[in-house]
């Protein structure tokens, strides 16, 4: 199980509840307002929040008769997961504990053997001097701190009941999107601060969507490759997948295709507004990974004659495809350039990309390419061969530094 931006869980597979209408598969939503699974999950709840500073093993007995109590089995461990998720429980020290412990319990024989003790107390201050005052061992509970059972709950991140429920909904959807073949999304662009923000999360998380825009009415199609349609790391870009989702849910008007993985055959997953799906997301800065974070603030400490612009505008690209950038610069002198980046899972886009900027060197528009793509020859060949690239685009690894991009933004200054 992985853990989101604030906390929200994508679900293991083992735990999803579906059902399959011929090839259509519709994820078992629960009613967020039910007052039995309310009931239910305010008992577990409490017991979270009682039990910091007690030992796993004790939490695990104090649950048990709840979670025997809800059906299906598999809903109280999901729910369950998604509450232990939130928790920070107690790591036993860097230490080869088996070793260790066969050390005690030897040195503790061989005293044994030594003479009879006049009392345990005796016994145990002797073992204590022997092994060392600071032995972690002969702490309470320490001769066994390195079975899961024996750690202690530090601290719990809480939420209300109806939270719990709409967390295990979302956690169902994020779980069947991390084996995805695509998704596609047809949002209604008449939100365009809430759809910006959309495509903020995109880039965030660095995932592969063409944009385009609909034909007729103010309707955008995105679609998003899913971790299923790569090569490569598609672990990690599948759970980015998972985690954008939510974002998703924040529209007034939305509606999602997906192709995913469920039991061995691929199924249609279609969902949209009506799901009352709820975006854990509340605060947007939490989500921005801290690389980001660092390149604006470093840019505004080093760059003195740019800086970086709050709102992204939408370009218009070729076919009716919407180019979203990544950040947008102002000059001291006012000239305004976009900076579109290329991560590593965006080899198949870039090509089109190069060849619509060679024929359209009036948009102000700069890349950034992830130095991983040069893996591949042809694409090498070709920004190597663009002049367009060789003026208005640079490499970076993982994330570009404020110089380069600078640099690039002086160019054609």
């Amino acid at each position: 199980m992985s853990v989101n931006a604030e906390g929200s869980t994508v679900l293991t597979k083992d735990l999803i509840q579906c059902r399959l209408n011929g090839d259509k598969l519709q994820p078992i939503l629960l009613d967020t307002a039910d007052p039995e699974l309310l009931a239910k999950a305010d008992q577990l709840l409490t017991i979270f929040r009682q039990c910091t500073g007690s030992r796993k093993e004790e939490l695990d007995s104090m649950l048990a008769p709840i979670l025997s109590d809800i059906r299906p089995l598999a809903l109280g461990k999901g729910l369950r997961k998604l509450l232990e998720d939130r928790c920070e429980f107690s790591n036993p020290d860097e230490l080869d504990y088996p070793a260790e412990r066969q050390k005690l319990l030897a040195l503790s024989a061989c005293l044994l053997n030594q003479q009879l003790w006049p009392s345990q107390e005796d016994f145990r201050q002797a073992l204590k001097q022997a092994a060392g005052e600071g032995n972690p061992l002969l702490r309470q509970g320490g001769l066994y701190a390195d079975l899961p059972e024996n750690d202690s709950l530090i601290s719990f991140k809480d939420l209300n009941p109806r939270q719990l429920l709409e967390r295990y909904n979302l956690g169902q959807v994020q779980a069947l999107l991390l084996g995805a073949e695509y998704l596609d999304l047809l949002v209604d662009s008449a939100e365009p601060a809430k759809l910006r923000r959309l495509c903020k999360y995109l880039r965030f998380f660095r995932l592969l969507c063409q944009i385009k825009a609909g034909t007729g009415g103010s309707a955008l199609r995105l679609r998003i490759d899913g971790p299923a349609s790569l090569f490569d790391n598609s672990r990690k870009y599948g759970l980015q997948l998972a985690i954008f989702f939510p974002a998703v849910c924040t529209l007034e008007t939305w509606c999602m295709k997906a192709e995913v993985q469920w039991k061995e055959k691929k199924r249609t997953l279609q969902l949209d507004q009506s799901s009352a799906l709820v975006c854990p997301y509340h605060i947007f800065s939490a989500c921005v990974p801290e690389e980001i974070k660092l390149f604006h603030r470093h840019f505004k400490e080093t760059v003195p004659d740019w800086h970086i612009v709050g709102e992204t505008p939408f370009l218009r690209g070729e076919n009716n495809e919407i180019i979203f950038p990544d950040l947008s610069f102002a000059s001291d002198t006012g000239e305004i350039r976009h900076l579109e980046l290329f991560h590593r899972y965006h080899a198949n886009r870039l090509p089109a990309r190069l060849d619509w900027m060679e024929k359209h060197p009036e948009i102000p528009l700069i890349l950034g390419v992830d130095k991983t793509l040069l893996r591949n020859p042809e694409l090498e060949e070709q920004l190597n061969n663009s002049t367009w690239f060789q003026q208005n685009g640079f490499l970076f690894r993982d994330y570009p530094t404020c110089e380069k991009t600078r640099q690039c933004l002086n160019r054609n200054k």
